[in-house]
């Protein structure tokens, strides 16, 4: 953490910049759906629709593609420009080492390690994935206040659910993490039995070594693909069943809501907001299993990297 710290302090302008066009493109975004609900509210109780409803409606729609537009310029422009520094830094830290001003520098063979596996993966990770997860995140949380807003009663008819998939989310989480974490503890042996014959391949060839590493290269590369294979599988589960858990909310809000429409308590155009709200957080619960096992590996990755 004390290295993304340092990242997202060294590019917080635009960090920052990244957050407000986030937060403008999903407030903008609630906004109209607000308006399509009460749109289907004026319909349905045949209320007069003034012209001005429709442009308003209009703007916001409009300013709805532009600040999706900006989120998605700024978002892109700031993870490139994050992982940059990154990278970078990590180079400048090598380059000081190089020349002497630290004598702790690494070996050739686990340098090359660092730079294939854990600053690759940190760097897909910030330049594709983090950013990307924070939009998602600052989404479902924002629909969540605004579901809160509008009716309270409904809100908290999905809260309850919600509360466990959140509590089954924490723990499937932790056990993708570590699993993530043990598949690249196998791949870093591997790579490092391959490093160790490049970099001492004479050495080698003179006490005729290429059977004892060939068996331990065959051996770190069978432990990496059992490794890789549990941890797709359990991918595969632990997703499959939120993504079913995540269907429970959203029955109980269509079958609480329904009853609250029949008894006039509230609106069609506001279940239907309700909805679209709640496709939102599901969205970003659904996805939560893998995005915790993602950025415990992200932060593991960075923690065995030196950035300057």
């Amino acid at each position: 953490m004390k290295v993304l710290g340092w990242i997202l302090k060294k590019n917080r302008g635009w960090v920052g910049l990244s957050l407000a066009a986030a937060f403008l493109s999903n407030t903008s975004q609630i906004i109209y759906m607000f308006f399509v609900g009460e749109l289907v509210n004026k319909i349905e109780t045949r209320t007069r629709i003034e012209g001005a409803f429709f442009l308003l409606m209009g703007a916001f729609l409009i300013s709805n593609g532009l600040t999706q537009y900006l989120n998605q310029l700024t978002m892109r422009y700031t993870a490139e420009k994050t992982a940059h520094t990154m990278r970078m830094g990590f180079i400048r830290a090598q380059i000081q080492k190089g020349n002497g001003t630290d004598n702790t520098s690494a070996a050739p063979s686990e340098l090359m390690s660092k730079v294939q596996n854990e600053l690759n993966s940190a760097n897909t990770y910030l330049s594709s994935t983090f950013f990307d997860m924070l939009g998602m995140s600052l989404s479902g949380i924002l629909a969540f206040i605004s579901l809160m807003i509008m009716n309270i009663k409904l809100t908290l008819v999905i809260l309850i659910p919600n509360l466990i998939i959140m509590a089954y989310v924490l723990f499937t989480g932790d056990k993708l993490s570590k699993l993530v974490f043990a598949t690249q503890e196998e791949k870093s042996r591997m790579n490092k039995v391959a490093y160790s014959a490049i970099d001492h391949n004479a050495m080698i060839r003179v006490y005729d070594g290429k059977e004892f590493l060939l068996g331990k290269f065959q051996k770190s590369l069978d432990a990496w693909g059992v490794a890789e294979t549990k941890r797709d599988r359990m991918y595969a589960i632990y997703n499959s069943l939120s993504g079913v858990l995540s269907c429970f909310p959203l029955l109980l809000l269509l079958l609480a809501g329904c009853y609250m429409v029949l008894t006039g308590e509230i609106l069609l155009g506001t279940l239907i907001m309700f909805l679209n709200l709640q496709s939102s957080v599901n969205l970003f619960i659904m996805n939560m299993p893998t995005w915790l096992a993602g950025f415990r590996t992200f932060t593991t990755n960075l923690s065995r990297i030196e950035v300057r």
